[in-house]
């Protein structure tokens, strides 16, 4: 391939929004929705005029009945929605991979979802919807070796069958219809129409760098299926590209000589080797036709590495890993309230635990979508009110094992600095005369635990705990209530990068407490530091 194919792409959401689809709303205008994995509120729903404005309106998934689990490993829970209009109602069909295939629907994706109805006979994982012309719906979907019926182990490939959507019953055999081209992890497919033909678009390659979209197309849904010569349609595999990993697309208006379609990639930095931790963050681009095939052909698409346009950068919303069924966080002002540039919050965390990685503790954090590179979190805290019997602290967490922690805790550290004699302080109290307590930094990095650096303080006065993004990563720091900074030291964002940490979400910037007790975070902030670079 060659960059003389680069465009720009525009993103829509920010954070880790992966897995986007779209359909077209009956009275103009758009709906999407992408994966939530473990997290929850799940399956965020967006609403666009355009195409390329688009509003947070919801989340399908919002009730425990809806999510059985309480907790959950990383990066499982809600795989690959596709969402589709039919004849009134909303079709919204997932996969939860601790339980199997469902389905849910609305009248209103802004509103209330049912409860899902399961899929039981389909196994694998992204299904997608298509209803023809004649009243047929069929569900595809992809799968990588499972047993079928008979006992034999099938294919890995997209396969293809007829489903009643009101039951959930898969009415015939499963067929396979495509492989791919490389036969690596053909999967996200979705099957449109355009005239009498039937196309199949499906991702391929892994959903790393070596991420791509493929197309065929038949005159018959069950195939067989001619593959498009200018396959990829996109990807920005072997680039040196600030946008990687590119591809699970969707589109609308596909009758139309001018179609929307969406995609997700990630936001490397400009290091080398170049590493993002943000997620997979959804895009949209126009394409026209031509001879019957998109006019797309190994295409590749670039953005830039912090703002982009119109896209959602500072939608603070806040999300748990797993469901919080203990009431464990309560968050005020009303979620969503914000100027022109932040949201300010106060958060109070129930203690518990002693860990990001004990399930019978509930959710361990509760946090907000990393937007930025460039960005500063923060959390205020009083030690001696909050901090007797907990460790209060703040995180970017990529998964329980992959966390940077500024935290807190009652006592004095070995080798811990007092605020007394940092660099950077200017006279002030002794910290000799109150209880002592301890900030430290600390990296949890795939189970290796080490600390950064720590101060130690007394707990009578507040302490704001900070993380400040950068290009690099995170500079952990505290700020003692004269104004004063006290940096604890860098901690390269490699440790929460998809190369090292794995999985298919992104980085939180959340605040968490561990031990006993109520815990309370005032002026809760999650600022964006720069509009683009």
């Amino acid at each position: 391939m060659t960059l003389f194919n680069c465009k720009p792409a525009k993103r829509i959401a920010s954070g880790f929004h992966p897995d986007p689809s779209i359909c077209e709303k009956p009275d103009g205008g758009y709906v999407m929705v992408n994966s939530s994995f473990e997290f929850m509120p799940g399956l965020p729903v967006f609403e666009s005029e355009d195409g390329e404005h688009w509003t947070k309106v919801g989340h399908a998934l919002s009730r425990p009945s809806q999510f059985p689990y309480e907790s959950m490993g990383n990066s499982q829970g809600i795989y690959a929605p596709t969402i589709r209009y039919h004849d009134g109602l909303y079709y919204l069909i997932v996969t939860n991979v601790n339980v199997g295939n469902m389905l849910l629907t609305a009248s209103d994706p802004s509103g209330e979802w049912s409860d899902p109805i399961w899929i039981p006979d389909w196994p694998g994982i992204d299904p997608s919807l298509f209803f023809d012309d004649d009243g047929t719906v069929y569900i595809c979907g992809n799968e990588s070796g499972c047993v079928d019926e008979d006992g034999n182990h099938e294919e890995a490939g997209i396969y293809l069958s007829r489903l009643d959507v009101t039951t959930g019953e898969v009415l015939d055999k499963r067929k396979r219809i495509c492989g791919g081209i490389t036969g690596s992890n053909p999967e996200g497919p979705h099957m449109l129409k355009r005239g009498d033909m039937y196309y199949l678009m499906w991702a391929e390659g892994g959903t790393e760098s070596g991420h791509m979209e493929n197309i065929a197309r038949s005159n018959k849904a069950d195939g067989p299926y001619e593959m498009y010569s200018g396959n990829p349609l996109i990807t920005n595999r072997s680039t040196h590209l600030t946008l990687q990993a590119i591809g699970h697309c969707d589109c609308a208006h596909f009758e139309d000589e001018r179609t929307l379609m969406v995609f997700h990639g990630t936001r490397n930095n400009d290091e080398y080797p170049a590493q993002g931790w943000i997620g997979r963050e959804p895009y949209a681009v126009w394409f026209t036709w031509k001879d019957g095939w998109p006019q797309l052909a190994d295409q590749s698409y670039d953005c830039t590495l912090n703002g982009n346009g119109d896209a959602l950068e500072h939608d603070v919303e806040w999300i748990t890993p797993g469901r919080d069924d203990y009431g464990r966080y309560s968050v005020s002002p009303n979620q969503g309230v914000a100027d022109s540039d932040e949201s300010v919050f106060d958060i109070e965390v129930s203690a518990s635990g002693n860990d990001f990685d004990l399930p019978n503790d509930g959710a361990p954090l509760i946090g907000t979508r990393q937007t930025d590179m460039d960005c500063l979190f923060e959390a205020a805290v009083v030690p001696g009110v909050s901090c007797e019997t907990a460790v209060a602290g703040i995180a970017a967490y990529g998964n329980d094992k992959h966390v940077i922690t500024v935290s807190i805790e009652r006592g004095a550290a070995k080798d811990s600095e007092s605020a007394e004699n940092a660099p950077n302080k200017q006279g002030g109290k002794d910290s000799t005369s109150a209880e002592q307590y301890t900030v430290s930094a600390q990296v949890n990095n795939a189970g290796l635990r080490s600390t950064v650096g720590s101060i130690a303080m007394d707990g009578s006065q507040p302490v704001t705990l900070r993380l400040l993004g950068t290009n690099a990563g995170y500079v952990c720091s505290v700020q003692t209530a004269d104004g004063l900074v006290h940096e604890l030291g860098p901690v390269p964002g490699k440790v929460l990068s998809f190369t090292n940490a794995g999985g298919f979400t992104g980085t939180l910037l959340g605040v968490f407490a561990h031990g006993t007790g109520q815990v309370k975070f005032s002026q809760v902030r999650y600022q964006p530091l720069m509009a683009s670079r």
